[in-house]
Order: structure tokens, then C-alpha cells, then sequence
């Protein structure tokens, strides 16, 4: 009866321990399914926050090749502008269809639509508007700040949008943390009852135990995993927001000075360990100048040839861990680092400079992978905005300097003089306006040819901007009409001054394919600040009546403004 009731209960122990050993394999099975579950929410989050960045660096794109194609009028800037809104299309249909029973989220979404219709139909506008322009049609105003307006609430609207998802992507994290926790609780409490039948079952509990020992290690590799991975997440966030706001800065600066050292602090935020340098091109493209560096790099290199570097010869990324052991770049020959690397700037295939990034000292891994990514993405959006600068300096030089002579034009000429004129109002202090013309010009040009005549502007420009002050302001009037500009300069200073370069103009020797053309001369009207005029009109028009009466008392010489009747003499 004893043993039978013992039999029964091994029988039962048995059962019991098949049933756990059973419950012991679906457990991480089952619980599998159920944690994967939360972390396919957050892969999901995760790549929606990824499509909404895409989509808005796709309607950047748009937006940057609307506004280049409306300042130029050349079709390779609508390129960008199709690619960007092909490609801003697909995602935002995509997450429309995603996020359309979305409650909090599809009122955003129908908001970003609108907003996105907007900025297309402006652009639409505006592209046709520039290309009547080309075709001949009657020129119109094109307002590029509407595009940017459009821009900034597409940009408010998706970080909104953004945030909403990360708060759900942290509370779904919490939520994995949970079913981890609670599946490691079961796992636990099946151990404990496998641990009661041990004396009954020990070979049965023995080997449930090791599977499910093994199961424990399995379960606490995935935990540690999910971690790290949470914990790379996060500094990634933390990088991309860096990056994001180094761009929005870089979008506005002024010149190269506050451009790289704006780059200069966003690149120790993200390397704050790795002393660094950015070189960009000099002027003369012959040379790569340091225009900014963190944490005092070992190399004081300021300017080397492009050919010294390894990373612009090969156009790819030049790692050293070891300079024993590499190629070292010429430029650190004689102050290399234990470990280094170079990254070239890439702007439409070519160099626009190179990223410098030294290793601390005695670490174990210079360069992990996730620094070279990083450096990678600082690289790409550093040489874009360099590219992007140089565009706006060459579009803004060319809508103010003549491009015949070289000398500033009317339009700069206005806004120079008005803030010269305020800037000598304040320290009162004196003015002279030079109106100068080239005598006789019209008959030089028709009995010499055109060439000739451009010849001849070309040259006096050229010697005018030799001749003058530093602080003194040349600009070409209109035709052969000159303006010259001289702050802190009396009536009798300037009128010394323009007999000399008077003078000088009528010895100049000017050859046109060897053969000497015949001498030039010049008249020329001065009008001061504030003896003859205190607004900008009037002092050159007190400048050009004078002018006027030079040139009617016989040309080749210099007539100071009379006052009043001087002004009177022009109006009349």
C-alpha cells in the first residue's frame, strides 16, 4: 500500500516534473512572442521617426533646389527639387497610411499634408514664375521667404510629431522592461517547484535544470543586449539632435568665421575625447587652411597642399591606429599622433576639405565604428553647408560687383553711401562723393571698337583701385561713369587727390593687341558732406552737376560742387 502510494506519487512527481520540464521549454517560447512583440512596436516607432526625418530632408532638398534655381535660373537646381519631392511624397503617403486611425497622431499628419501642399503649389508658382522669366516674359518678384516660412512650420509640425512617438517609444521600452522582468519572475518560480521534487526526481530535476539554467543565460544575454542597445539609442538621439542643431545654425551665418566656429562647437559636443580640426580651401585652391580645431590637436598644421593629405588623395577615409605601421599624411610628418584619421568633406564628388580627428592617448580602440559614423555624418553635412556658403558669398559678390571692371556697382554703391553718410553724420566728420567720367568716350568707342572701349574702362578701373585708400569705395555709375567714395576726406584733400589720379589717367598707356590706342583723360565733380548736400541724392547730384561743369569748361579736369547751384544746374 506504501509503495504503491509511493509509486503514485513518483508517478505524480514524475508527471509534475514533465509538466514543469513542458512548462519550462514554452515559457521562453511563449514569452518570446510576447516581448518581441513590444520591441516590433519600437523597431516600427523607430522607423516611422526615421521616414519623417527622410521625408523632411527630401522637401530641404526641394526646398534648397527651388530657391537656387530662382536666384540662377540654371536647371540643374531643379534636380534636387524633383528627387526631394518625389521622394517626400512616397513617405508622407506612407505614414498617412500608417498613422490614418491614429488619433493623436492623424490630426498632424492632415496638418503636414496641408502644409506640405503649400510649400509644393508656392514652389510649383514660383518655378513656373522663374521660367517665364528665362522665356523672355515680363520678370516678377520672387519672395523666397514664403518657401522658408513654409519650411519652418513643416519642421515645427514633424518635430512635433516626433516627440509624440518617442514619448511612445520610451513608455513601449518600459513596457519590454516589464514583460522581461516578469518572464525572468517565471522562470524563477518554476525553478523554485523543480527544486521541491529534487529528492524524488533527481535525475529528471538535474537535467530540467540545466535546460533551464541555460534558458536563464539565454534570457539575461537578450536583457543585456536590449540594454546596450537602448543605451546606443539614446546616444545616438542625443548625436542626431547635435547634428540637427548645428545645421539650423549653419543655415544662417553670416561668413566663414562664425560658419566654422559654429562647426568648432558642435564638434566637441560630439567628440569630446578626440582633439579635431577642420581644413577647408583656400581661396586659391592651391591650399588647405585650418579654419577651426577643439581639445589642442598634437598637429599645429595651419595651411598644406592638398596632395600632403592621403584622405584627398584617395577620396575616402584615411584611418592611422598605428603611424608605425600606416601611411602617415604628409602634413604630420613631423608632429603625428599615436592614432589618427582624415576624413575628406565631399561636396558633389569633390574635396572641399578634410574633417582631422586625433585618438586620446592609450586607447584601447581609437576609432570604434560608431565614431567613424558619426564622423561620417558631421562630414556630410559640414561639406553641404561649406558648399551651400560658397554658393550664397558668390551669388551675393555677384549681384554687387561689376563684371566688366571688377569695381562694386550702383546697387552697392547706394547702400555704401547711405551708411557712410550716417556713420560720418555721427563722428562728424567729412565726406567727398567723385563723379568721374571718361572724356569724349562715345567717339572713342565708335572710332576704336567696343573691345577697345572695354579695354580702356577695365584699365582705369584697375588703376583706380591701386591708387586709393584702403577706406576709400571705387563703383562703376553706368556706362563709362565712375563713383568714387572717400570718408573722412575734405573738399580740398579730395580735389588734390582726383588732380593726381587726373593726371595719372592721361599718362596711362593702354595696348590693344600690341598696338598703343590713343591716351584718355577724364573729368571729374566732387561734392562734400556736409558743405554741399546731407542726403545721398543730393550729394550726387551736387557731385554729377559739377561733373557737368567740368565737362562743358573743356573736359581733363576736376570741378568742385558750388552748393545749391549746383544741384540747380543739374535738375536743369
Amino acid at each position: 500500500m506504501e509503495s504503491s502510494t509511493h509509486y503514485r506519487l513518483l508517478q505524480a512527481g514524475f508527471v509534475l516534473a514533465l509538466l514543469l520540464l513542458a512548462l519550462t521549454a514554452l515559457v521562453p517560447m511563449l514569452s518570446a512572442n510576447w516581448v518581441n512583440a513590444a520591441a516590433s512596436q519600437r523597431e516600427q516607432i523607430v522607423g516611422q521617426m526615421e521616414d519623417m526625418q527622410v521625408m523632411l530632408s527630401g522637401l530641404k532638398d526641394a526646398e534648397t533646389g527651388t530657391r537656387g534655381y530662382l536666384l540662377t535660373g540654371r536647371e540643374e537646381y531643379l534636380q534636387p527639387y524633383y528627387q526631394g519631392t518625389e521622394r517626400s511624397s512616397e513617405l508622407q503617403a506612407q505614414l498617412d497610411r500608417q498613422f490614418a486611425d491614429d488619433a493623436t497622431l492623424a490630426p498632424r499628419m492632415r496638418e503636414l499634408r496641408n502644409l506640405v501642399k503649400a510649400l509644393r503649389e508656392y514652389q510649383s508658382r514660383m518655378i513656373a514664375s522663374r521660367q517665364r522669366k528665362s522665356s523672355g516674359d515680363s520678370p516678377e518678384f520672387h519672395d523666397i521667404s514664403q518657401g522658408k516660412l513654409n519650411m519652418d512650420r513643416i519642421r515645427v509640425t514633424v518635430a512635433e510629431a516626433s516627440a509624440i512617438l518617442s514619448v511612445r517609444q520610451a513608455s513601449i521600452a518600459a513596457e519590454q522592461r516589464s514583460r522581461e522582468r516578469l518572464v525572468s519572475l517565471a522562470v524563477l518560480l518554476i525553478t523554485s517547484l523543480d527544486g521541491a521534487l529534487f529528492a524524488t526526481l533527481l535525475w529528471q530535476i538535474f537535467r530540467a535544470m540545466r535546460e533551464r539554467l541555460a534558458v536563464a543565460h539565454e534570457l539575461q544575454a537578450l536583457s543585456e543586449r536590449a540594454q546596450l542597445t537602448a543605451d546606443n539609442l539614446e546616444e545616438h538621439n542625443y548625436q542626431m539632435a547635435i547634428l540637427s542643431r548645428m545645421s539650423s545654425a549653419l543655415q544662417v551665418c553670416v561668413d566663414s568665421e562664425e560658419f566654422f566656429g559654429v562647426v568648432g562647437k558642435y564638434a566637441h559636443q560630439l567628440f569630446p575625447a578626440h582633439a579635431g580640426a577642420i581644413y577647408a580651401y583656400h581661396p586659391s585652391r592651391g591650399l588647405l587652411e585650418r579654419m577651426v580645431s577643439w581639445l589642442s590637436p598634437a598637429s599645429d598644421t595651419q595651411l598644406f597642399e592638398p596632395q600632403q593629405c592621403w584622405a584627398i588623395r584617395r577620396g575616402q577615409i584615411h584611418e592611422v591606429a598605428d603611424s608605425g605601421k600606416a601611411p602617415v599624411c604628409q602634413h604630420l610628418q613631423h608632429e603625428a599622433p599615436g592614432a589618427y584619421l582624415c576624413l575628406p568633406l565631399m561636396a558633389g564628388g569633390e574635396p572641399v576639405g578634410i574633417l582631422y580627428l586625433e585618438a586620446p592617448a592609450g586607447a584601447e580602440e581609437p576609432f570604434p565604428i560608431g565614431l567613424r559614423q558619426l564622423a561620417n555624418a558631421l562630414a556630410e553635412q559640414v561639406a553641404l553647408a561649406v558648399t551651400n556658403m560658397n554658393l550664397r558669398e558668390n551669388l551675393r559678390r555677384q549681384s554687387i560687383v561689376d563684371a566688366l571692371t571688377g569695381l562694386y556697382n550702383r546697387r552697392f554703391l547706394d547702400e555704401t553711401l547711405q551708411r557712410e553718410l550716417t556713420r560720418a553724420n555721427r563722428l562728424s566728420a567729412p565726406l567727398s562723393v567723385v563723379m568721374l567720367d571718361v572724356d569724349h568716350f562715345k567717339r572713342f568707342n565708335d572710332t576704336h571698337g567696343h573691345e577697345a572701349g572695354d579695354l580702356v574702362l577695365r584699365q582705369i578701373a584697375q588703376f583706380m583701385q591701386k591708387a586709393l585708400r584702403g577706406s576709400d569705395l571705387a563703383c562703376r555709375f553706368g556706362g563709362e561713369e565712375f563713383t568714387l567714395i572717400m570718408p573722412e576726406t575734405t573738399p580740398e584733400n579730395a580735389q588734390t587727390k582726383c588732380e593726381e589720379l587726373r593726371e595719372q589717367v592721361s599718362l596711362l598707356t593702354i595696348r590693344l593687341g600690341g598696338k598703343p590706342l590713343p591716351a584718355v583723360t577724364i573729368s571729374m565733380g566732387i561734392a562734400s558732406s556736409p558743405q554741399h548736400a546731407d542726403r545721398a541724392e543730393e550729394l550726387i547730384q551736387a557731385a554729377d552737376a559739377a561733373l557737368y561743369r567740368a565737362k562743358h569748361q573743356g573736359r581733363n579736369r576736376v570741378e568742385v560742387a558750388g552748393g545749391d547751384a549746383a544741384i540747380a544746374s543739374t535738375s536743369a
